[in-house]
């Protein structure tokens, strides 16, 4: 068996450490990577996002022929912060405008405060791949259920899920969450499920792709539509491709803040009982 020399060693070393480093830059440079899904942030460390977002559909999954058009847009703000021992808190609230024509010419409209999230994600291992698991509440306090085209359900949600992360070094990172929504009134409770993969470019560059889906337990007291918003059914499910691509600015500070720009592109692509559309977003985020 032939032995190494010091300069195939080297060489050796030099690659692994150069593996590590390139692993390590797809893991921190980028908040899509450092802030996805089954990763929980140190204490006093987070993340945010503001973003503006429009959604149309002039189709419908289901027996629906009355459609003619609508129209959603969105400002919102996302933040998760690291609170120690592995636990994160996170949450979102959003100001909402909806307009929704049919096929005889009315329309109708609405714009205000929408639902509010809150939640907490526990980290239970790192190796040999990231498992997490979060309680999310869904809040519907800030509008009302019985305007004419309601800005959401107007009941509670608590959701329960498992999410799996996995870092491939230079090539980015996977992941898998899985969930079940209990909706507290009449609408049928979901099971929730998403399937992720995003990677670093270099350390501005990066693109992460989702594939985000809703499927009813089928267990809602009736089947409607909330004051007859189209996007609110009772019992609906829906699967959602989504592409994204961000810019981070600069470097990273010594404290590690770091500002970013992001373009979401989100295509429902099968459905139940529910709008058939397309939305896009631009996002500020911020990590620190």
């Amino acid at each position: 068996m032939a032995r190494k020399t010091h300069k195939d060693l080297k060489t050796t070393q030099y690659s692994k450490h150069s593996v590590f480093k390139l692993g390590l830059l797809s893991l921190v440079l980028s908040p899509s990577l450092a802030f996805a899904g089954a990763w929980v942030a140190e204490e006093g460390k987070g993340y945010g996002k503001l973003a503006f977002s429009q959604y149309s559909a002039d189709d419908f999954y289901g027996e629906r022929s009355d459609l003619e058009e609508f129209n959603g847009s969105e400002f919102s703000y996302y933040g998760e912060y690291g609170i120690g021992n592995k636990l994160a808190i996170y949450g979102k609230i959003q100001h909402l405008d909806f307009e929704q024509s049919d096929t005889n010419g009315a329309s109708i409209s609405n714009s205000g405060l929408g639902d509010v999230d809150i939640g907490v994600r526990y980290q239970w291992n790192a190796e040999p791949f990231v498992l997490s698991t979060s309680v999310l509440a869904k809040l519907p306090y800030l509008y009302d259920e019985n305007d004419a085209l309601a800005l959401g359900n107007g009941q509670e949600d608590i959701e329960l899920r498992v999410l799996i992360g996995k870092g491939l070094n230079q090539y980015g990172y996977v992941g898998a969450e899985f969930g079940y929504r209990v909706r507290l009134d009449e609408p049928s409770d979901e099971y929730r499920y998403l399937l992720e993969y995003g990677f670093s470019v270099n350390q501005n560059l990066y693109f992460r792709s989702k594939i985000d889906g809703i499927e009813s337990a089928d267990n809602e007291d009736f089947a409607n539509s909330p004051a007859g918003n189209l996007s609110l059914a009772t019992a609906f499910s829906v699967g959602k491709l989504e592409l994204t691509g961000g810019w981070n600015f600069g470097n990273a500070g010594s404290d590690g803040e770091r500002w970013g720009v992001e373009f979401t592109y989100t295509d429902d692509l099968y459905g139940d009982n529910t709008l058939d559309g397309s939305r896009t977003e631009l996002a500020l985020t911020r990590v620190f």
